[in-house]
């Protein structure tokens, strides 16, 4: 009830905000309205499923079922509404891109090893579905129209989960825990955290840690500088609410990673000058504000052993996975069924439930709490390499980026990118939240406006160079 009374309430916020801006609508602003609502209402993982497996487990990262999406909702919207306005930019597809991604699918879903192939369909059709809209959004607008709805979403976002927060823990109003979600999670007794419109504080807290990253990045690029600090310091006060301890590491890691990135975008980050005066200075203001102010008690005397326990035998079960099938896989939304058909953890371990609670149950239903392992088994290492590849090749060209005469939304956006690949690296090397589907919605948006932007700006200005992308010819792409 709670989740339709907030679609229904967000429609009316906006509905409002059309009337009272009407006489300024012009395309680019209608287009930011449209881009604010939907990161606004991915903070819910609102969706109707039109198509659902019969199975006793609702898991696997991209779950077993296929759903109607607000994305899915709004894009005709944006259609009908901006129809007499579109600027269309239809790019032409690669062939290559296209063929990419039909190997890409067959090989997923005719996979031999697949268990479960009907699984990895509806997981491929939920991607290509939103890859479609990504390409629709990113066509039609422009880079700095983009950046703009992003930032007003994650500006609406951060206000709810503040609102939420402060409700609980800190007032102890258990009434909006489960108010979006049933079942949702506190987390052990000793260490409630806020939920927020998430079903677990974990994953509010990856939530959290993309929100402080972007607005830190806005705020040392000059955008909306005041109003960057602000709401960059309200997403870490609610950050530090989830008591979640992966996004507070990934996001002072990431924080310390974008610090160093910027500073240096002149000179090369690992010289006595900076080792002293930037590295050491940000790495003991870290570890005192771990170690010295209340947010130790997350990571001393609570159930860290527990949790690294209950981890590491899930890596070993996605260790397992990859021995058996290293090049392509088990085939993508497929691990856990594997794991539940083929693994014993009686025999492998032992009688685990006497080692922690229901143990046994939570690495048959949850996802392995690591990204690679998850990417390694359901992928393989063929179907990995061009991730890493990806990851690689942006973290080389990010100071060249940062260095030229770029459009300064270009430059936030790719900065950003970088920041989405050290949080998944950091978040997810202990956790699966930066692959569930409301925090892979913002980075799969970030990652595909990056690519097309600069693809779309060097197919329609052929005889520029490469490294250079003109403000004005940008934005009117």
């Amino acid at each position: 009830m709670g989740a339709i009374l907030f679609i229904v309430i967000s429609v009316l916020v906006y509905g409002l905000k059309i009337v009272h801006n009407s006489r300024h609508l012009t395309y680019d602003k209608w287009c930011e309205i449209f881009i604010s609502f939907f990161i606004f209402t991915n903070c819910l993982g609102f969706g109707l499923p039109l198509i659902e497996l019969d199975r006793y487990y609702v898991d696997g990262v991209f779950g077993f079922k296929y759903r109607l999406e607000v994305y899915m909702l709004i894009t005709p919207i944006f259609f009908i509404v901006l129809s007499k306005r579109m600027k269309w930019h239809s790019m032409r597809i690669p062939w290559y891109v296209v063929l990419a991604l039909t190997v890409f699918a067959a090989v997923n879903i005719f996979n031999p090893s697949n268990v479960i192939s009907s699984s990895t369909i509806l997981a491929i059709a939920q991607i290509f579905s939103y890859l479609l809209f990504l390409y629709i959004v990113c066509s039609c607008v422009n880079i700095d129209t983009l950046l703009k709805g992003i930032y007003e979403g994650l500006v609406y976002t951060t206000l709810l989960q503040l609102i939420l927060t402060i409700c609980y823990p800190i007032l102890g109003i258990t009434a909006v825990v489960e108010l979006f979600r049933e079942g949702v999670s506190i987390r052990a007794a000793e260490r409630p955290g806020a939920p927020g419109t998430f079903n677990h504080p974990n994953a509010l807290g990856g939530y959290m840690a993309i929100t402080v990253a972007f607005f830190a990045i806005c705020y040392m690029m000059g955008f909306r500088k005041q109003k960057s600090l602000t709401w960059g310091l309200i997403a870490f006060f609610v950050l530090i609410f989830t008591f979640s301890r992966t996004a507070l590491l990934a996001t002072i890691g990431t924080t310390i990673l974008l610090v160093l990135i910027y500073r240096t975008r002149e000179s090369s980050i690992f010289t006595i000058k900076n080792i002293f005066t930037l590295i050491l200075p940000m790495l003991l203001l870290a570890s005192a504000l771990i170690f010295l102010t209340p947010i130790k008690n997350s990571f001393i005397g609570s159930n860290m052993d527990e949790m690294m326990l209950a981890r590491m035998m899930h890596y070993y079960c996605g260790y397992e996975i990859i021995q058996e099938h290293p090049f392509f896989g088990l085939g993508l939304n497929t691990h856990l069924e594997y794991i539940r058909r083929n693994i014993s953890f009686g025999a492998t371990f032992g009688d685990i439930n006497k080692i922690f609670w229901r143990a046994e149950e939570f690495m048959g239903s949850n996802p392995i709490h690591n990204v690679l392992l998850i990417l390694l088994s359901e992928l393989g290492i063929i179907g990995t390499l061009p991730i890493v590849y990806y990851i690689i090749r942006q973290f080389l060209k990010i100071k060249s980026r940062l260095r030229g005469d770029y459009n300064e939304s270009y430059k936030i956006m790719a900065l950003y990118a970088v920041a989405l690949i050290s949080y998944i690296l950091i978040h997810g090397m202990a956790d699966w939240a930066p692959v569930n589907v409301l925090m892979r919605n913002i980075w799969m948006l970030v990652f595909f406006a990056v690519a097309i932007d600069r693809y779309k700006w060097e197919e329609s200005t052929p005889e520029h160079s490469s490294h250079t992308i003109n403000p004005r010819n940008n934005i009117e792409a």
